[in-house]
């Protein structure tokens, strides 16, 4: 599971301009600070990076990250970052409210539609070794699905050991949270669900069996039912409840989408 917090070691001379012009609260929570410099920003974009590795499935980072940067379309961008008054204002306003949690980092939407629900905030604080420690400040709802960059799974608190295959289609179904027949795994998603595969196995030969057996419509309905079945086996086994089980609505459905009941409640 993601870790309660990320850390990142600051040098000297930023560490000591935080402390000498951020402003913090009793709790020793940083709420405002404004001189953002190159080594904050590539703290910021770390610290992205680990709040997007810890989502779960109805999150995703805020609009604010893809604000576009003034230099970026600048012809004089080069060697003026410290002389650029565009460049420090749109820090102070992006990265600083990002910093100081005047604006949301992520959102967590509604399952099955766009609406955010709530907003996630850093929350960050300076520690005397020159850490600067980055919390959310909205927890993950419980019972939800927490799928990581590698594509290992969490399901209501618990990781369930899965095969590779398993731990793929189930990727799959979390990515997918309309639905899909199985079939489209040989077809219309094979590139994805290969793509996936290939992140959880790290091997070129397991990529090319799976590649050749999905080719294969003489055992390609048999295959794909039989390592649905081994993952539900699976999930079962280790205690996962029925509502976070891949399922159909009809049974001999194989042109049916299956889903995770979970993710398409409202």
């Amino acid at each position: 599971m993601q870790e309660e917090h990320f850390g990142i070691v600051l040098s000297d001379s930023t560490a000591e301009l935080i402390r000498r012009y951020g402003t913090f609260d009793e709790e020793g929570w940083l709420v405002t600070f404004h001189i953002i410099n190159e080594e904050i920003i590539r703290a910021m974009e770390q610290a992205a990076e680990w709040l997007r590795s810890g989502f779960f499935s109805n999150e995703r980072l805020s609009e604010v990250w893809a604000e576009e940067n003034p230099c970026s379309v600048c012809a004089e961008r080069v060697g003026c970052n410290i002389t650029c008054r565009r460049k420090h204002a749109f820090d102070k306003e992006i990265y600083g409210a990002l910093l100081c949690g005047r604006k949301h980092a992520a959102e967590i939407v509604e399952r099955g539609g766009e609406e955010v629900k709530n907003m996630v905030r850093f929350m960050v604080r300076l520690e005397e070794n020159n850490t600067l420690i980055f919390f959310r400040d909205t927890p993950h709802p419980s019972g939800a699905i927490n799928l990581d960059k590698n594509y290992a799974v969490t399901i209501d608190s618990t990781r369930p050991e899965l095969r590779p295959w398993s731990a793929a289609l189930y990727s799959m179904f979390v990515v997918h949270p309309e639905g899909f027949p199985l079939s489209h795994l040989g077809g219309e998603l094979r590139g994805e669900f290969v793509r996936i595969y290939r992140t959880i196995t790290k091997s070129d030969t397991k990529v090319a069996t799976l590649k050749s057996r999905l080719k294969d419509p003489a055992t390609l309905s048999h295959l794909l039912n039989n390592k649905l079945s081994e993952l539900n086996a699976q999930l079962r086994e280790a205690g996962v409840k029925p509502q976070f089980i891949p399922r159909t609505e009809q049974s001999k459905a194989n042109n049916k989408p299956f889903f995770i009941p979970y993710l398409r409640e409202k």
